[in-house]
């Protein structure tokens, strides 16, 4: 079975989408995640984290071609 990959953390989710390219910061992250726009889990208060498998495919789904 394979083990998810995951970040804990907005600062983390950050720092990975720049590695990426596509760098955003902790703020507007909070916001998405606020406007329900990005895919993020919330276990327990105090503990936020972000399947990178879904954050990739996430990526994919909102790129435009122009």
């Amino acid at each position: 079975m394979n083990k998810a990959r995951r970040v804990r953390g907005a600062k983390s989710l950050s720092i990975y989408l720049k590695t990426e390219g596509c760098p955003i910061s902790e703020s507007t992250i909070y916001r998405m995640m606020r406007e329900k726009r990005i895919p993020y889990m919330k276990p327990s208060t105090g503990i936020l984290l972000f399947n990178l498998d879904s954050i990739d495919k996430w990526l994919k789904e909102t790129e435009v071609w122009g």
